[in-house]
């Protein structure tokens, strides 16, 4: 029987994923991890302040680093997908291809909309990257939209991802090279590299790709969501 999902609350999203990890005795990537909500610090820090919420359990197989791809789903059964870095397949929303053409037309752009067979939405736009934005902003600020839309009435989560142009593939590539190429540079000057600050999702991809470098250790360091991974050669850590 799967194990279900049990709910934790701190002043932020890592902080949250934290006490998950003590709770269940388990590193992030032996985890399904799910973000129900970031929080926020409400006036001036003081007045509205809401707590980050994390709903977590364990994998399956905890040797699991990546995920799998589907199959394509029977034509009498909606589409599921593969999320991204830690968390978990969810069935695609019926009504979340509908939701981005209406929010693509208040933004007046013009795009087809389709559901690949791993299951994530793709806008097919004229390739111009105004979708994405820099660094993907725009793209992760429509997907963070819908996401909250389609949770506005549900009492079970759901969660879809967005793409186009392929750029969800090609970031995750950019974020795996940069590792090898900084883990290259820690090794050879025997001093730490430390990256820019990154959501919990992009980390995660960064220690992955080093978790089986045994000359170096990654951490992350810094407060709220955002963090900064420092890679550490292994002879210099304590």
């Amino acid at each position: 029987m799967e194990e279900k999902y049990k709910e934790f609350e701190a002043k932020t999203v890592d902080e949250a994923i934290a006490t998950a990890m003590r709770t269940f005795r388990s590193t992030f990537e032996q985890l399904d991890i799910k973000v129900i909500s970031e929080g926020s610090k409400g006036l001036f820090g003081l007045v509205g302040t809401k707590n980050a919420k994390i709903q977590a359990r364990q994998r399956k197989t905890l040797t699991e680093a990546t995920p799998e791809p589907l199959r394509e789903a029977p034509p009498s059964s909606p589409a599921k997908r593969t999320e991204p870095e830690g968390q978990r397949n969810v069935t695609v929303p019926d009504n979340a291809p509908e939701i981005i053409s209406e929010l693509l037309k208040l933004m007046n752009i013009s795009s087809e909309i389709k559901i690949r067979e791993d299951g994530i939405i793709e806008i097919i736009g004229d390739g111009s990257g105004i979708i994405i934005g820099k660094r993907g902003q725009t793209l992760d600020a429509l997907q963070f939209i819908v996401n909250r839309i389609l949770n506005k009435d549900r009492s079970e989560p759901v969660y879809v991802t967005i793409d186009t142009e392929g750029y969800r593939q090609r970031h995750m590539d950019h974020l795996r090279s940069m590792a090898v190429q900084m883990g290259q540079k820690a090794r050879r000057t025997g001093q730490s590299v430390s990256l820019e600050r990154m959501n919990p999702y992009d980390r995660r991809i960064i220690h992955l790709a080093l978790k089986n470098d045994g000359r170096v250790n990654t951490r992350s360091i810094g407060d709220g969501i955002f963090k900064k991974i420092v890679i550490v050669p292994r002879k210099a850590s304590k």
